[in-house]
């Protein structure tokens, strides 16, 4: 997807690159607690009969994924989105979720997060997924594993969309995916919103991540990730998203956690305390996000032993998100890609579904 994006990334300044003074540091994020359901109905205002009847009709097995929706939503969304299309993006992502091979074994945490959503940072709202749907879940279904529909996706995606990348010609940085679509053109921001859309379509986890600026090269940049046992970055069509690759070989010496401007961040949709940078709208600050640049740069291979040996899936967490997740065999020991220097909690679920908890710093 990405094949002529290096160049064009390390040439030129595409949309407003942080230069000291002129791009401030972003103020402090809103709280990450979640929103009550109540309170999101009193942010929707005169919309607020809209979200009860997607309330009211969504079936009983999907209400608390809808629930969580909206008591999440941005509240510009809360008054302005409408009943079917909320009910239209629900069910479509369960039926992603009921029909992937994968289906079962996606975490709820992940779907919520990364698949549920029908966005991903301040572009205008489309209604995709049905299309992506009919696009691509078919071909993604036929893989078992979803890094392998990921690349298969990937691969097609600009074809199937007809839009190319040129970020001369597109009409503004955050496209969404039916504008990419009618100008036929994006930068690395509409294409990741398009893929990263494409990719829920199918029931697979993905989000937007990007850095204001490189330390060194000239410009900032977006990209994708997608969550299967862990994040992986998805190169340009063709390529693995499991080797490696020249964004995250970028990130480990143009990059800094402790430095907003040069920092890498994940956009999520739960609140965290902190917000994605839109470099093209440094004034937006509700798209919230996690810094995660020390994930590209301060990798460890850490190696568990599960308590009381035994086949065991062990998962890790980081700032509330589930960041990996590995399989002990018999030998009760399992290797989670973690951070050095930043506390995890690992949750440890036996098969019979009894879990115990603890806490490691790698």
């Amino acid at each position: 997807m990405l094949g002529t994006l290096l160049a064009f990334v390390l040439l030129s300044a595409p949309q407003g690159v942080p230069t000291g003074a002129q791009c401030p540091t972003p103020a402090a994020a809103p709280s990450p607690t979640l929103r009550t359901l109540d309170q999101s109905l009193a942010l929707a205002g005169a919309n607020a009969g809209e979200l009860r009847a997607a309330l009211e009709a969504i079936e009983p097995s999907a209400r608390e994924d809808l629930e969580w929706l909206v008591r999440t939503m941005p509240p510009q969304d809360l008054a302005t989105l409408r009943s079917g299309y909320l009910l239209r993006n629900v069910r479509l992502a369960e039926r992603a979720r009921a029909s992937a091979p994968w289906g079962r074994d996606l975490p709820p945490e992940l779907f919520r997060q990364y698949v549920l959503p029908y966005a991903n940072l301040n572009e205008r709202r489309d209604d995709w997924r049905q299309d992506f749907l009919d696009r691509f879940a078919a071909g993604a279904w036929k893989f078992t594993d979803p890094i392998d529909a990921v690349r298969w996706i990937n691969d097609r995606l600009m074809q199937e969309c007809k839009v190319g990348f040129d970020w001369t010609k597109r009409i503004k940085t955050e496209q969404s995916p039916y504008e990419s679509m009618q100008v036929g053109w994006a930068s690395c921001t509409g294409m990741s919103i398009l893929l990263v859309d494409a990719c829920r379509a199918a029931g697979i986890p993905a989000r937007v991540t990007g850095i204001p600026a490189w330390t060194q090269a000239t410009g900032n940049h977006n990209w994708v990730e997608v969550w299967w046992d862990r994040w992986y970055i998805v190169p340009e069509a063709g390529k693995d998203p499991r080797q490696p690759d020249w964004v995250r070989d970028q990130c480990r010496t143009q990059s800094r956690a402790d430095d907003w401007v040069h920092a890498v961040y994940a956009a999520t949709w739960r609140p965290t305390g902190t917000h994605f940078p839109l470099c093209w709208a440094f004034e937006i600050e509700w798209v919230p996000a996690l810094n995660v640049t020390r994930f590209l740069t301060d990798e460890v291979a850490h190696r568990v032993t599960v308590p009381g040996g035994g086949p065991t899936t062990v998962e890790a967490r980081w700032r509330g998100d589930l960041v990996a997740r590995a399989r002990a065999g018999a030998d009760g020991t399992a290797t989670l890609p973690l951070v050095r220097g930043e506390p995890f909690e690992l949750a440890f679920v036996r098969p019979d579904g009894s879990r115990s908890a603890t806490t490691v710093t790698p």
